[in-house]
């Protein structure tokens, strides 16, 4: 440790409980300039929570959201709290960005570099990236988890449910199923319908693709889809967000009593039968952990894995139920919602 670094850490000492908030800060560019390591951060953030009339440490994150809509919300209340119970008060800046190719983002709130980037959303997480800034990135609420891989400034939570649980959740409401058309982006979600067609042919179970790479593709393919099927289950893709792709689903699935799977709570309100939802508060709450383990632990955003929702809110329409004449079991009532149209 250099001169410059113990003199901080007088400065630090001496100053008493009044400093003790801008540590974190303090700390991230002492590092920059004099190669302080974790075991350092460590001992400071450690200090600061046995501090008996220490307030919270308090650090600049600025949120780059792709909307500003409830979701989005809830999930950087989740991330604010898990920070402040690990004793860290983030002071948050949040601003939308304007579409997939907006550029020139300015990501100095106050003039100041912040010390962590938090990007929601996919447009978000593609507009930090083109930037090219050095600040560590943890990105949360993206469609696929793959857009988090290879890039070394960037971590996050993705979306995507593993196969193995969607499939699982299947089994257990809809257990006498035997034929079921499953929607999935060709380009991005092949390995998703590979992974759920092996589970499914282990259980007896005949999976029929039904890739559809743009909303106008389902038209077509819902003309070619065989007569006799069990449900339509939409995996990912295309329809996630298309108003004209989630009606066509729903007019096929009422017109020939064919439960439809949807993606999301909205969905189910919608019409679809049921759904596997996300629980945004803990979505922002592990999005926290990882920025934990960039900020006092000195990790690398490309050392911390992808990571998938540990969390699962399974949501159903209970009139939908009743048009095609079926009944969840009970067994497993007690673990999901019923939502209202």
């Amino acid at each position: 440790m250099n001169s410059k670094t113990v003199s901080a850490a007088r400065q630090w000492v001496v100053g008493g409980l009044s400093g003790w908030q801008r540590l974190p800060a303090l700390w991230l560019r002492l590092r920059a300039k004099s190669g302080l390591g974790r075991g350092c951060a460590r001992i400071c953030l450690g200090l600061a929570a046995l501090c008996p009339g220490a307030r919270a440490l308090a650090i600049d994150i600025l949120v780059l959201q792709s909307h500003d809509s409830a979701p989005y919300r809830q999930t950087v209340q989740g991330f604010s709290a898990a920070l402040t119970q690990r004793g860290l008060q983030a002071n948050i800046e949040t601003r939308t960005v304007g579409g997939a190719g907006e550029s020139g983002i300015d990501t100095r709130p106050g003039g100041q570099e912040p010390q962590l980037l938090f990007a929601l959303g996919t447009p978000a997480t593609r507009a930090i990236l083109a930037g090219g800034q050095s600040v560590p990135i943890v990105a949360g609420l993206l469609l696929d988890s793959e857009d988090l891989r290879g890039k070394p400034r960037l971590t996050g939570v993705g979306l995507d449910f593993p196969p193995a649980l969607q499939w699982r959740w299947l089994r257990r409401l809809l257990p006498d199923v035997r034929h079921i058309a499953v929607i999935y982006d060709p380009h991005r979600g092949l390995s998703t319908f590979e992974a759920l067609q092996q589970l499914a042919r282990a259980d007896g179970v005949e999976l029929v693709p039904a890739p559809a790479a743009a909303p106008e593709d389902l038209p077509r393919l819902l003309k070619e889809l065989p007569a006799q099927l069990d449900a339509l289950w939409a995996v990912d893709g295309v329809a996630a967000f298309n108003a004209v792709a989630v009606r066509e689903l729903l007019l096929y699935s009422f017109r020939n009593r064919t439960p439809l799977i949807g993606l999301s709570e909205q969905w189910v309100k919608a019409g679809a039968i049921y759904a596997l939802d996300w629980d945004y508060a803990d979505l922002g709450a592990q999005a926290a952990e990882l920025a934990w383990n960039i900020l006092a632990n000195g990790a690398a955003p490309a050392s911390l894995p992808p990571q998938s929702p540990r969390k699962v809110r399974v949501v159903y329409n209970g009139r939908t139920l009743e048009h095609m004449k079926l009944s969840l079991p009970e067994r497993w009532l007690p673990e999901i919602s019923e939502v209202a149209p």
